[in-house]
């Protein structure tokens, strides 16, 4: 090889000249507050919370005290949302009606008086939900919220008439 060869070889490496670019790129998401109920069923288009059993008895008006129940469910009902997300849980009066924290169960044959009874949001039954008013609270850190429900039936200074006696309560949750 000729060393003119030679020299123009290398010269046209050494010309050729190598372009760089340096580009960005942004990357981003926009998190929205948002919620989902976790421990519900389905049921018919409305989501079912569980069951408050006060169990069976004969007679409600034992001075030793007040008949107590716990939301009945699989799992305990639950709002999980991003921290900070505020909310509200509001419980209706019932079928039977109610006013102030005092709501009723009815009997079916409409013979037997109604019970009064209360629901509260802890096991100690110190956070009475009134009938139609708000309960509001800010989500935690953890992002979970529970749903619990308490009931309690103080005894009566009457004997209900023998039969099953129910209501359902509407729970209404937004945030």
């Amino acid at each position: 090889m000729n060393g003119r060869a030679v020299l123009a070889i290398m010269g046209a490496m050494l010309c050729n000249t190598v372009y760089a670019a340096q580009l960005q790129v942004v990357v981003r998401i926009d998190v929205q507050r948002g919620c989902q109920l976790v421990g519900t069923t389905r049921s018919a288009g409305v989501e079912q919370l569980g069951v408050l059993d006060f169990g069976s008895g004969p007679r409600l008006d034992d001075p030793a005290g007040p008949l107590s129940a716990a939301l009945i469910s699989q799992r305990q009902p639950r709002l999980e949302c991003n921290p900070d997300t505020p909310y509200q849980m509001r419980v209706d009066g019932g079928l039977h009606g109610g006013a102030g924290e005092v709501r009723y169960l009815g009997n079916a044959t409409s013979s037997g008086k109604a019970i009064p009874y209360r629901i509260y949001a802890d096991a100690a039954r110190l956070i009475p939900l009134p009938v139609n008013v708000p309960v509001s609270g800010r989500v935690p850190d953890s992002g979970s919220v529970d749903l619990p429900l308490y009931g309690r039936i103080e005894p009566l200074k009457e004997i209900p008439a023998v039969g099953r006696y129910t209501d359902l309560l509407k729970v209404t949750v937004t945030w």
